[in-house]
């Protein structure tokens, strides 16, 4: 089981097991009264048991060999990412998804999905819906002049983009980027944007 407390460390690894053959995934979260150290560390220790995710290479190759399917766990914050590796038998006859088809919740606001872009690599974008609600945001603040408001969105998103430094993100901002210019001649404002869009 790998447990992470920063994102950019979380995807590095999640991205890795993607390119070795995990493709399919269960998301869930731990409940609010079970995020106390103490009950992460028996989570985790139930966890490990349940999915064999401490076992050495080679006994991962003789599952394999009998055609059983192998787990690794991800664990960022009170999210809990499992991925299975396929083809091959699930002992635990548990239900799962495409893990290109299921967005990651990562906190209370941000939404991410995995997808291959049209170099078939595994990047990582905002969801169209949060993405939707940023954009309406950044216009309103620029409408009603809110210099203030705009910069601190703008902020945010230079943060994330340098956690998480993925080609999809860096494709939505720079069109994000290009509204922005629009909207600014639109209304009259002239405001810097963070060194990350240009």
């Amino acid at each position: 089981m790998l447990v992470f407390k920063d994102l950019t460390p979380f995807f590095r690894a999640l991205f890795r097991y993607i390119g070795n053959g995990y493709t399919d995934c269960q998301v869930s979260f731990i409940k609010q009264n079970k995020r106390q150290e103490y009950f992460l560390k028996r989570t985790d220790n139930k966890l490990t048991k349940k999915y064999l995710t401490n076992l050495t290479q080679g006994q991962r190759q003789y599952r394999r060999k009998k055609g059983l399917c192998n787990y690794q766990v991800f664990r960022y914050r009170d999210l809990l990412y499992i991925v299975l590796k396929s083809p091959g038998i699930d002992e635990l006859g548990e239900k799962w998804t495409c893990i290109y088809k299921q967005n990651l919740k990562l906190g209370e606001v941000l939404e991410v999905e995995i997808y291959k872009d049209e170099r078939n690599k595994n990047t990582i974008k905002l969801t169209k819906n949060l993405l939707k609600n940023i954009r309406s945001k950044i216009y309103l603040s620029i409408e009603k002049r809110k210099g203030y408001e705009f910069h601190s969105h703008l902020k945010k998103l230079n943060n994330l983009a340098k956690v998480l430094p993925y080609r999809g993100l860096n494709m939505q901002l720079s069109g994000l980027l290009r509204d922005i210019n629009k909207w600014q001649k639109q209304h009259g404002t002239k405001w810097n944007v963070p060194k990350f869009f240009n």
